[in-house]
């Protein structure tokens, strides 16, 4: 019998999926792509359609049998399912591995570029130069005890990292509370109130249920009038994955984080680099460790000098009208709620009105057509892994099929928390065919009630407009080839242009008119709301971005660190850039590093400040849509071309060039950010 997970056609049967299956799958894959490496050695003739092509084609066929795995191990909860997915990774780690330390397809792959760099395009070209220098930062030149344990320690790195994300989704759900009534949940909205009493109801509970599940935790920190009440869920949420976390359990990260690092050094010490932070920018666009840390700096001054105003607005704010004498860190939510409500008018519950998720996507899709001349439509189809979850299609001017996408938008128990877009297939061809990219995007949003629609927070809005940003890059690419199609081959810290260009538009009234009606009334957003919202864009914005600041420097002074077995960095390093970024003393129990997945599960180690790095781009970008308060949409075919159809295909400098006629300026990004 057929594996239906194998080399499939269309879109993966989730219906259908079972742990097993899944699994044999993937191993099928890597046997073909192991006879298709052993036919490409023994191969008398290199040319690009026997190397490249064929190798490509059998990568797809393990990355289309990988990608199911992987998502369904995010967004559900199986253990059986998570048994295979550690299994499986251990397996690709170790494939992977071995190929990229092959010297002998090293060297064929560096023959056929020497012979015909000046025969290929400029796109062929990138894509044989991504290939070698992937294949020297992976160890090529490595021989013998030193490649073997080189292997060793790629492969448990990636283990450790699946373990990370596991322990804080572990813990996470180990914590709830629930209430008889309502009474210690003063302050929140009834629809908040709801969403607690059906979970109650999933829980076979009375009353009202709390949990640690991102809609909920900040229902609870932004509305609760109990102080108590905050301080505990503060303490839960910020102790994550580690020994300060109240309900005992073995999920702590502590260690973990600290053998990541470990094994991150080692392997950048083998490369040849001093640190992992100088080995990570090697296919980023800065060119130091120096330049990335200048950077956050500069951004640090400016935000640090407007927090400081900040924080002491609140804290008066909280004496007088609060009777709260000491400003905490539970407290900064409901404080700044409070105050937006009291000196802007902006109540964040009755926003919400007029943002009915059915709503949202529309007013999303009206925007994409006005850019970009896309069409999206809704697929009927079961072939889901959750009854939530959304099918769509893609198509262009010319109405041709341009890249189909899943939506699940909901928090629920053993979903990771966040937001992400993630890739379910890559674009390239295939002979005289094209192979359909595929995404996957996901969001942690509050779901529907029984009697009320999901109904989006602003932010919300903004999360969702900027993962259809990350899957607009990774969909409307034109290249061919799936190394550099998409967001492949992009370098890590210009992947977040697209995306955080994408939220600018939820702060314009011309496109929120489109969508923002009131679920009940059907009344547009009124001018005076929308008036009272722009004034809030940049409300606690030293805050907020001396935060992110915190974030970046953590993670990037941590990955320049010399690495010993014995040496424990990473609360020293976070306590030193707290220095320069806190204005609160910070709980001892607050183990934020135990679950900052981005940087020690995601992807984004030494890679954090990218989003910052990104914002110029996009900022600087969005600057060319506007003529004073009119919008320009035709530019919007322009920013398709030069940007997102390029995928990987050039730097993302030169693209940025293509389509603004000159290198990005930070001056755009500091007047968008107030500073």
């Amino acid at each position: 019998m057929s594996n239906i997970f194998y080399n499939y056609k269309g879109l993966p049967a989730f219906h259908l999926a079972n742990e097993k299956e899944l699994f044999d799958a993937l191993e099928l894959s890597i046997q073909n792509h192991k006879k298709t490496i052993n036919m490409v050695l023994n191969s008398k003739r290199a040319s690009w359609d026997s190397v490249v092509g064929k190798i490509e084609n059998a990568d797809n066929i393990v990355s289309k049998a990988w990608a199911p795995l992987r998502h369904l191990n995010s967004v559900t909860q199986n253990k059986k399912l998570r048994v295979k997915h550690e299994k499986a990774l251990k397996l690709l780690t170790n494939y992977y591995g071995n190929i990229s330390l092959s010297s002998a397809l090293y060297k064929i792959y560096k023959k056929l570029y020497e012979e015909n760099k000046g025969k290929y395009s400029t796109v062929k070209n990138k894509v044989l130069e991504n290939i070698i220098r992937d294949f020297e930062l992976s160890g090529v030149h490595l021989a013998g005890k030193q490649k073997a344990n080189f292997l060793k320690a790629k492969e448990k790195l990636s283990l450790l990292e699946a373990k990370f994300e596991n322990n804080v989704v572990d813990s996470s759900a180990m914590w709830s509370k629930s209430f008889k009534d309502s009474k210690p949940l003063k302050g929140m909205s009834a629809i908040d109130l709801q969403l607690c009493m059906d979970r109650a109801k999933l829980t076979k509970t009375k009353g009202y249920v709390i949990n640690l599940e991102q809609p909920c935790y900040n229902a609870v920190m932004t509305n609760a009038e109990s102080r108590n009440l905050r301080k505990e869920m503060y303490k839960a949420f910020s102790s994550r994955a580690s020994k300060h976390f109240p309900v005992a359990n073995n999920y702590c990260n502590e260690d973990v984080i600290e053998e990541i690092l470990l094994l991150r050094h080692q392997i950048s010490k083998t490369l040849g680099f001093n640190n992992y932070a100088e080995y990570s920018i090697e296919t980023k666009m800065v060119k130091s460790c120096d330049e990335v840390l200048s950077f956050l700096e500069s951004i640090r001054l400016k935000a640090h000098a407007k927090a400081k105003l900040e924080i002491k607005e609140l804290e008066n704010f909280a004496k007088k009208e609060l009777k709260i004498k000491k400003l905490e860190p539970w407290d900064l939510a409901f404080v700044s709620e409070k105050y937006k409500k009291e000196f802007y008018g902006v109540d964040q519950d009755e926003l919400k009105k007029y943002f009915p998720v059915e709503n949202v996507i529309s007013g999303m899709f009206s925007l994409v057509k006005k850019l970009y001349g896309l069409k999206i439509y809704p697929v009927k189809t079961k072939k889901v892994w959750h009854k939530d979850v959304k099918l769509y299609e893609i198509y262009d001017q010319g109405n041709n099929l341009r890249g189909k996408f899943y939506l699940d938008l909901y928090a629920r128990p053993g979903k990771r928390s966040g937001a992400w877009m993630d890739e379910c297939a890559q674009r390239k061809k295939a002979g005289n065919s094209i192979q359909c990219p595929v995404a996957f995007m996901t969001c942690n949003s509050p779901p529907p009630t029984a009697d009320k629609p999901a109904l989006f927070t602003h932010y919300d809005v903004e999360t969702l407009f900027h993962e259809f940003g990350h899957g607009l890059h990774h969909m409307l690419t034109k290249v061919d080839f799936a190394s550099i199609s998409g967001i492949s081959g992009v370098e890590w810290d210009a992947v977040e242009l697209p995306s955080q260009f994408m939220e600018n538009w939820c702060w314009e009234k011309e496109v929120l008119d489109t969508f923002a009606f009131h679920y009940e009334t059907g009344e547009k957003i009124p001018t005076q709301l929308f008036n009272k919202l722009i004034k809030t864009k940049n409300f606690n914005t030293g805050l907020f971005n001396i935060r992110q600041i915190e974030f970046a420097l953590f993670d990037f002074k941590l990955h320049m660190l010399e690495k010993s077995k014995n040496s424990i960095v990473t609360q020293k390093i976070l306590d030193s850039v707290r220095k320069k970024t806190s204005f609160m003393k910070i709980p001892k129990y607050n183990k934020f590093q135990n679950s900052f997945g981005h940087i020690f599960a995601g992807g984004y180690a030494a890679g954090y400040y990218s989003y910052k790095w990104a914002e110029v781009l996009s900022a600087d970008a969005y600057k060319s849509f506007k003529s004073g308060r009119k919008i320009n949409y035709h530019v919007g075919k322009k920013f398709m071309r030069s940007i997102l159809e390029k995928g990987g295909s050039k730097p993302a400098e030169e693209l940025f060039r293509d389509f603004k006629g000159r290198s990005p300026s930070v001056s755009a990004l500091i007047k968008s950010l107030g500073l």
